[in-house]
């Protein structure tokens, strides 16, 4: 699956408001390699890796609950924690 050019208001928003739709990771598990995210929301404290497609990869990254990270991944993964990454 391809991701959506943000350019276009109409997939901004999309994406934006979270309408492209979610996985949910918990434990250690990886996201679906085929998909791209551009956000990822901790639901609770989490230890986190995600590959970006511009700029720096983030490894073994603790994130607090409540925090989201922006981008645009071609991986998410976690070792711990609760954690929604939204695809682009």
């Amino acid at each position: 699956m391809s991701y959506s050019n943000l350019a276009n208001p109409g997939n901004h928003q999309l994406a934006t408001f979270g309408q492209k739709g979610f996985d949910l990771l918990t434990g250690s598990q990886s996201a679906d390699l085929a998909t791209h995210y551009n956000a990822v929301t901790c639901l609770e404290d989490a230890v986190l890796t995600v590959t970006s497609v511009n700029g720096d990869s983030l490894s073994a990254v603790v994130v607090p609950a409540g925090g989201t990270i922006y981008g645009l991944f071609t991986a998410v993964s976690i070792t711990e924690g609760t954690v929604l990454a939204y695809i682009a």
